[in-house]
């Protein structure tokens, strides 16, 4: 058996088709297996460091919006870009011969499974978000099975016939996290109240405004514990503005750059602040930890926020829109919610509740029973 997997650009489709490539590396360790995506993006690192061979293509989204002339200089360069990825596609696809290609979104799946569709390769994608993205809209016709993230997504897609809810596929270590191992590992005191917040690796101001406020609040409270990844492009700007308010960095009050433990600052959480990408959402969903989401206001057909109310409305999260975002707003809520516990309790049992299970398996299983048709 021969597999390609694409997609990529960021984590948030890159993570999700390694947690099914693996699935399908478990099961089969005899198969060759190939991920096609850009040559700039968290793919071209991270796939052979999973052990799985890289190839890349071009590939380029269009962006829109900045007058008629810069428009039309954007569907030139794009249509460019993603024909000579087709191109290539079908030289890499023709001379690997797979059996079928898997698409988790972003701008380089779309050459790729233009490509395989043509030649007649079966191909299958996974959309992670409630608010499908307009790569996996023009990819959905060619596809044999769709798998979706979130429930209701069927109709945005365009056919509901061939669509399947089974949530989004998590690495297996972000399930059981151990509150107390994931302290001790990082040196946080087993009773404090640990205030975890993210905004991807290239960070986000509002939550990191947030996170600063918090950070005089607690600056003479030992007993409660903030670890903010800030991004690399504000690390120092925000250390600056910590050390101009008088807060000593490093012991209960921590910025990062970059987060690269992130399973354990999950892990150590009573109260995670994120904005609302899917696959961030779903690891602390299947952690069960409680959430304040701020989602981006001007993501793609507005998907960070419907991903966010799900998860709302399921009763795991306190929803910010971000122009309601005031960080002394947000504040009073992280103390409300650490002075009421057994509404955590509740916000983390409604999250396990609404996490899907076995999604990797599952969408391996359904490849497998379509494949052996």
């Amino acid at each position: 058996m021969r597999v390609v997997f694409t997609g990529g650009g960021s984590g948030g489709h890159f993570f999700p088709a390694l947690a099914i490539a693996e699935e399908f590396m478990k099961n089969n360790p005899e198969a060759e297996f190939l991920y096609i995506g850009h040559h700039d993006a968290i793919e071209t690192r991270e796939a052979p460091a999973h052990g799985i061979p890289f190839k890349s293509v071009p590939s380029r989204w269009l962006q829109l919006g900045g007058g008629f002339f810069w428009d039309l200089r954007e569907v030139f360069k794009s249509s460019t870009s993603m024909l000579a990825g087709i191109t290539k596609s079908l030289y890499i696809l023709k001379r690997f011969r797979p059996d079928f290609v898997i698409g988790t979104g972003g701008f380089v799946s779309f050459p790729v499974i233009t490509a395989a569709e043509r030649l007649g390769i079966k191909c299958y994608i996974h959309e992670q978000n409630a608010s499908p993205g307009r790569g996996n809209k023009l990819l959905a016709k060619k596809a044999r099975k769709i798998f979706i993230g979130f429930p209701g997504t069927e109709d945005a897609l365009g056919y509901p016939e061939k669509t399947l809810y089974v949530g989004n596929p998590v690495r297996d270590e972000f399930r059981n996290l151990d509150k107390k191992e994931s302290r001790r590992k990082m040196g946080i005191p087993e009773d404090n109240f640990v205030v975890f917040s993210v905004g991807g690796s290239l960070g986000a101001m509002v939550l990191n405004d947030i996170a600063l406020e918090y950070a005089k609040r607690i600056n003479n409270d030992e007993g409660c514990t903030l670890i903010c990844g800030t991004g690399k492009q504000y690390f120092e700007e925000y250390s600056d503005k910590a050390g101009f308010a008088g807060i000593e960095l490093g012991g209960h009050i921590r910025f990062e750059s970059f987060i690269s433990n992130i399973k354990d600052c999950i892990g150590a959480a009573d109260l995670v602040i994120c904005r609302a990408g899917a696959m961030t959402l779903a690891e602390v969903l299947v952690a069960g930890r409680p959430m304040i989401i701020v989602p981006i206001p001007d993501s793609v057909g507005n998907h960070q926020y419907f991903n966010a109310k799900t998860i709302r409305d399921a009763g795991g999260a306190i929803l910010y829109e971000q122009k309601d975002a005031d960080p002394s707003v947000v504040c009073e809520k992280i103390e409300e919610l650490k002075n009421n516990p057994e509404k955590l309790n509740l916000m983390s049992e409604a999250n396990l509740r609404i996490a899907p299970s076995k999604v990797a398996s599952r969408i391996y299983e359904e490849i497998m029973a379509d494949y052996e048709k």
